[in-house]
C-alpha cells in the first residue's frame, strides 16, 4: 500500500469537506477505514496519509485469504508513503511503528 503526500481525498478526509459535488471521490473514500488523522493545517497531510495507508494495510490483513498467506510466509506487505514534493519514499517499519526512509 502507498500514500502520497498532498493527497487532496485523505486531504478531504481530515478537513471533513463536503464531498456531495464529487460523487466518485466521496463514494470511494466511503472504502477507507476510520477517519485518518493529522493535521489540518498540514498541506502535506503526511500524518493523515500514513494514518491511511496503515489503516487499508490492517484491512488487508483482515481478509482470511491474505491472512492466511501472511502466516505461511506466501506473502508480505508493506506500507509506503511517497513525499511527492522531495521524491523520498518512507516505508512502514513495523518494529518501531515509524516510518523510515526507504
Amino acid at each position: 500500500m502507498c500514500g502520497h503526500s498532498h493527497c487532496g481525498a485523505v486531504g478531504a478526509l481530515v478537513r471533513g469537506d463536503d464531498l456531495t459535488a464529487v460523487p466518485a471521490v466521496r463514494d470511494w473514500l466511503s472504502h477507507a477505514a476510520d477517519l485518518p488523522a493529522g493535521a489540518v493545517e498540514d498541506p502535506t497531510v503526511a500524518e493523515g496519509v500514513q494514518s491511511h495507508v496503515l489503516a487499508q494495510l490492517l484491512r488487508l490483513r483482515s481478509y482470511p485469504c491474505v491472512e492466511q498467506r501472511l502466516n505461511d510466509g506466501r506473502l508480505s506487505l508493506h506500507g509506503w508513503f511517497y513525499e511527492v514534493h522531495t521524491g523520498t519514499v518512507l516505508t512502514h517499519d513495523l518494529h518501531s511503528d515509524a516510518f523510515r526512509a526507504l
